[in-house]
Order: C-alpha cells, then sequence, then structure tokens
C-alpha cells in the first residue's frame, strides 16, 4: 500500500446566500447512536485533593480520571485554619497555617499538577481554597488582605493553563470552599476577589462563584430582588457596561436539585434574593458558553422532588448543565441507574433500547452533543479545486462548546493500481478558517412565556463551508479522477489524538477515527468549476429532524410524520 499526503490549503467561510444551489444531498445516518461519548470539557467529574505547602509539596502524578474536580487548598498559609491538634506531652495543641505569601515551591506544584493532568490528556474543574483537605472545616478564611494577595500570586498560574482548565470555581471563602460557614465572609469581599481574579486572568478562563447572589454581587448588581431581571433596565445598563465579563461570569452549584431552592442556592423571598426563575434565565442566556455544574443531592424531608432525569431533560438545557460529581451524592445517582428514563428526547426514546437510564440519559447530555443530521455537498472538484457543503449539524446537549477549537476537512479514499494486490491510498487534511466556529453550534432554547415554556430554537445549527482542496493531478503516479473519495469533517484542538471532539452519530461507519463522514465527492479537472445543480425548493428545505417542544414539563415531540404529547396527554392532529 502506498500512502500520499498533500498540504493542506486554505480555507474561506461563506455566507448563506452563495450555497443556494450546486449542492447534492448525501446519503448519511442522520441518528444519534445513544453512545456514551468521551468529549472534552464535559461529564461526570472525579474529585482530587490537593495539599499545597510551602515547601516539600507534591504534585498529583496521575488524575483519578478525564474530567477533574481539583481541590486546590492552600491552609497552611492562613492563620485561621487549623491543621491538627498535637497530643504530645499530654497537651492538645492546635497547629494552624501561617498568614504568608504563596511560595514559588506551592505554586510550581501546583504548576505541575496542571502538566500532569495535560500529559494525561484530562481536562480541570479547579477549586481553590483555605479548608484543610476539604474536610469542612468553618473559619478558615484568612484576612481579607491575605485573600486578595492569593488571588494576584494564583492567576499567572491559572492564566497559563486555560487550555486544559474547564473553570474556575471560585472558592476561597469558607468550608469547602462554597462560600459558607465563615463568619469574615461579606458579599462585597468575595466580590472583590473574584474582581481580582477576572482583572488579572484572560477572557477564555470562566470564573464561577457559589451562588446566583454572589455572582450578581460580582456583576454590580445590590438589589437583587428588583434589578436581577434580565428583561429590566437596570440589567440592560449593568450587562451593557460589562461587556464580555457577562458572558465570563457563571456559578457552580453544590446543592443541585435537592430542594426547590436547590438548598439556599436560590432564595425563598424574590425581593430580597434570586429566585430559581430569575437565576435560570439569566444563566440560559449569559452562560451560554460558560459551564454550569456541581453536585445533585438527594431530596430533603418536606421539599418538593426535582431531581429527577426528567426535570433535568427541561432545566438542564436552560442553564447548560455541563458536569457533575460521580461520587456526590451516591444515593442519588445509584437511583438514577436504576430508574428507566421515562420521555422521548430526541433520539433517546426508552423504545430503542431495552434498558434506557435515567444516569445514561444524564450522561449523554451533559455539556455538548453533536449529531450531524444534513449534509448537501459539491460532488464533482473541478480545476479551481473549490469544495463547498452546507451541514446540519444539531446539538442535543444540554449545553454548548465551552473553549473554541478547529475544525478541519479530511479527504481519504483508496484504487488498486496494477495488480489487484496493490492498492494506492489517499489521505490529507485541510483547516477551515476560525470563523468556522463550533461554540456557536448552540443548544435547544426554552423561552419562558407566562406560565408557559416553549421551544425556540431546537438545536439545528446551518454551518456553511467552501475551502480549497486543491488538485489531486501529479501528486502521485495514479490518476484520481472520477474515483469517489470519501470527506469527513473534524473538530479537534491542536492534538488530535486526545482532543477531537466525537460526533453522535454511528462511529463503527467511519474510516477515519475522529471524523464524522460527510459524503463523497471526485476530482475532475477537465470541468472548469465545480458543476453547479439545479435543486428544487423542496429539496433544499427538507424537514428538520425530531424536536421537543414543551408545554410546562410536558412535551410535544414532533417528528415529521406525527405530533404527539407525552405524559399521558391527548394526540395532537398533524
Amino acid at each position: 500500500m502506498r500512502r500520499f499526503v498533500l498540504a493542506a490549503v486554505a480555507a474561506a467561510f461563506l455566507q448563506a446566500p452563495l450555497f443556494a444551489a450546486g449542492l447534492v444531498k448525501q446519503s448519511i445516518d442522520t441518528t444519534d447512536a445513544m453512545a456514551t461519548l468521551e468529549n472534552f470539557d464535559r461529564g461526570f467529574y472525579t474529585p482530587q485533593v490537593l495539599h499545597l505547602k510551602p515547601s516539600g509539596g507534591k504534585a498529583i502524578e496521575k488524575p483519578y480520571g478525564k474530567l477533574l474536580h481539583l481541590r486546590a487548598e492552600i491552609s497552611e498559609f492562613s492563620s485561621n485554619a487549623w491543621l491538627s491538634i498535637d497530643t504530645t506531652g499530654g497537651k492538645r495543641d492546635t497547629i494552624r497555617g501561617k498568614n504568608q505569601d504563596l511560595t514559588e515551591d506551592a505554586l510550581n506544584v501546583l504548576q505541575q499538577t496542571f502538566d500532569n493532568i495535560r500529559d494525561f490528556g484530562g481536562r480541570v474543574i479547579v477549586r481553590i481554597c483555605y479548608d484543610p483537605w476539604y474536610n469542612g472545616r468553618s473559619n478558615v478564611t484568612p484576612a481579607h488582605e491575605w485573600v486578595l494577595k492569593h488571588v494576584e500570586q494564583l492567576a499567572p498560574v491559572l492564566s497559563k493553563n486555560t487550555d486544559v482548565i474547564v473553570a474556575l470555581e471560585m472558592g476561597m471563602h469558607g468550608a469547602y470552599g462554597e462560600m459558607h460557614s465563615d463568619t469574615s465572609i461579606t458579599y462585597d469581599r468575595v466580590a472583590e476577589a473574584v474582581n481580582m481574579m477576572l482583572r488579572n486572568t484572560p477572557p477564555e478562563l470562566k470564573i464561577l462563584t457559589r451562588t446566583g447572589n454572589y455572582s450578581a454581587k460580582v456583576l454590580g448588581f445590590d438589589n437583587w430582588g428588583v434589578d436581577f431581571h434580565i428583561d429590566g433596565e437596570k440589567f440592560a445598563e449593568i450587562a451593557k457596561a460589562k461587556g464580555d465579563t457577562m458572558y465570563r461570569v457563571g456559578m457552580f452549584n453544590d446543592g443541585y436539585l435537592g430542594t426547590q431552592y436547590d438548598y439556599g442556592t436560590w432564595g425563598a423571598d424574590c425581593k430580597t434574593s434570586i429566585c430559581r426563575e430569575e437565576g435560570v434565565a439569566w444563566l440560559e442566556k449569559y452562560s451560554v458558553n460558560t459551564p454550569y455544574g456541581g453536585e445533585a443531592l438527594t431530596t430533603a424531608d418536606g421539599y418538593q422532588v426535582i431531581n429527577t432525569p426528567e426535570f433535568l431533560a427541561y432545566e438542564g438545557f436552560r442553564t447548560h448543565t455541563s458536569y457533575l460529581n460521580i461520587q456526590w451524592n451516591n444515593n442519588l445517582i445509584d437511583g438514577w441507574k436504576k430508574t428507566p428514563f421515562k420521555q422521548k428526547d430526541f433520539d433517546y426514546d426508552p423504545a430503542r433500547v431495552d434498558s434506557l437510564s435515567g444516569f445514561k440519559y444524564i450522561n449523554d447530555h451533559l455539556g455538548y452533543r453533536f449529531v450531524l443530521r444534513e449534509s448537501w455537498i459539491t460532488d464533482t472538484v473541478g480545476a479551481d479545486g473549490i469544495f463547498k457543503a452546507k451541514l446540519r449539524i444539531q446539538n442535543v446537549g444540554f449545553g454548548n462548546l465551552t473553549h473554541k477549537v478547529k475544525a478541519s476537512l479530511v479527504v481519504n479514499g483508496t484504487q488498486q493500481v496494477g495488480m489487484l494486490d496493490t492498492l494506492a491510498y489517499i489521505y490529507y487534511e485541510v483547516p477551515l478558517p476560525d470563523s468556522i466556529d463550533f461554540m456557536k453550534v448552540h443548544s435547544r432554547k426554552i423561552e419562558i412565556k407566562g406560565a408557559d415554556t416553549v421551544m425556540t430554537f431546537d438545536g439545528n445549527n446551518e454551518v456553511l463551508i467552501e475551502a480549497k482542496l486543491g488538485s489531486l493531478k501529479n501528486q502521485s503516479p495514479e490518476d484520481w479522477t472520477g474515483i469517489p473519495l470519501e470527506v469527513y469533517l473534524k473538530v479537534c484542538n491542536d492534538d488530535p489524538v486526545k482532543e477531537c471532539i466525537h460526533f453522535a452519530n454511528d462511529e463503527t461507519r467511519n474510516r477515519i477515527s475522529n471524523g464524522v463522514f460527510i459524503g463523497k465527492v471526485v476530482f475532475d479537472e477537465s470541468v472548469k468549476s465545480s458543476i453547479p445543480r439545479s435543486l428544487s425548493t423542496r429539496d433544499i428545505q427538507k424537514q428538520n429532524a425530531p424536536f421537543v417542544q414543551r408545554v410546562r414539563h410536558n412535551a410535544i415531540v414532533r417528528d415529521g410524520e406525527k405530533s404527539y404529547r407525552l405524559n399521558g396527554a391527548k394526540i395532537l392532529k398533524k
């Protein structure tokens, strides 16, 4: 077998009007294969504690998982954090940390941990606080000036590692770094520390606080019950002043779904605090590419039960939920694993498989999940080497990409040459421009209208491509004219082995790993330019893939052939 590799050539991004004709609809598998995909920046995480010391510290050598929740603690740098009790000599002396600058040794250990996570091919959600070994100790935060010093000292290391950091959960204050159980905590102090971190780190670092109230204070809101409404005048004024920072500040939720208030994450008095609907509406609009997640909990006695996969199948899309703790709450997660998923959601229909658990549905939909639903491409590349494509890609996940990644086209094919046992093989990759941005391949949008919720966007996105695939003439002894060659789309970071996005289409049908098949093309340099095609309006405007509309927590599924309600409601006529 002989292999020929061509140099990549330039690509360009064109707008929709230029794609009215000249494309041929491809025969591809457009269904979600329902496989659990190991995509980065999303999923169930594994927690791991890192104890940073003034000297003699040891980095985490092997992360516990591909998505790590790094709980780095700097208790030895706080005089308020007690580390242990010395009982020698009959005394019970409390050993505490010491208010001091973070040492070079401690920062180097943190950097080495990030390097090891990178080498492992992993990603990390970072939280830093003064709680020794994350044991839930109260009143461990040092004086405010030391918190600010430590923020300033941590910022360069965090800035250097944004390629592996999914988000910074801005702990620093309180037990577990969750901004509670500490008498020194105030909204003003938290806001000052977070804003210092924002100023000293690049826009790529997304920063999350523990509650909507804290995030609101960071953004400049004071009277939350009155002003924190995304359609209000004060909100518009602050959003305009903050600019892109509005899309960089989010929150994490370690009381997720435990009560209708998420154990105090959302307020019960909407006049003085941010209640669930106001907070969810904010996350839906401004955390489009900012991670949201935390720890889901069992329901407290006497409170509304909302910690179900079916509820997440509604609210998860609004909050863009992208990560959860696989270890907590283990009782709830075990219950999800034993409980069947009870409603249809796009291709995730319990009727398709013998046992579709609620856990699998949640696990597969955390973060983004791309399905190629339709592909129209140039079927002949002429002398100009131009290739065009119009792809319909549906994001059926709860959230969206949180980091920008690169896209490219791969051309692949084989042919027999001479004797039957001789094969020629061609494979080359063409990078696409940054304007083709998969962070904009958004998931569904659910809009609140009074007492009802309606689907305003079903996650279907049109991606338009024009690329110059070049010429195959004289690139090898073989003549490739008229030989059908496969074209694939790849969406990858710089390391294509570890960092490519898997599409939810059946990957076993792809000849190229880490790429999704978009169709076949032939090269013919006797043609001056790409062959124009006359496509009827009916062909161009094909029926979209199934989508779901919602009325409160019920759903209407429309699949092009019939429309019906779930949860026992009456069947609708088409």
